[in-house]
């Protein structure tokens, strides 16, 4: 059983030094850059894409190709993170 049933999930992540790399602003940046990488690679796919189609096929081969590059990005992000452990 639990230790203290009235603990709610936020503050299991409040309290969790896991989460307390780069001083706490880890939780932030991980939020904040993860979809910021992810567009960037939508944009650089797109643009790359479009110049060998044309412009609904470009869109599609990006979109997939960033569906794609998800799990490694996701990695990378668990992987810096237990890095800077």
């Amino acid at each position: 059983m639990d230790k203290n049933p009235h603990e709610s999930i936020v503050d299991k992540v409040v309290n969790n030094p896991a989460y307390e790399l780069l001083g706490g602003y880890q939780l932030f940046l991980r939020r904040v850059t993860i979809p910021i990488i992810l567009v960037l690679i939508l944009l650089l796919s797109y643009t790359l894409f479009s110049n060998l189609t044309n412009s609904d096929n470009a869109t599609i081969l990006a979109f997939g190709f960033t569906g794609l590059l998800l799990g490694p990005v996701l990695n990378l992000d668990r992987l810096l993170a237990q890095w800077l452990k």
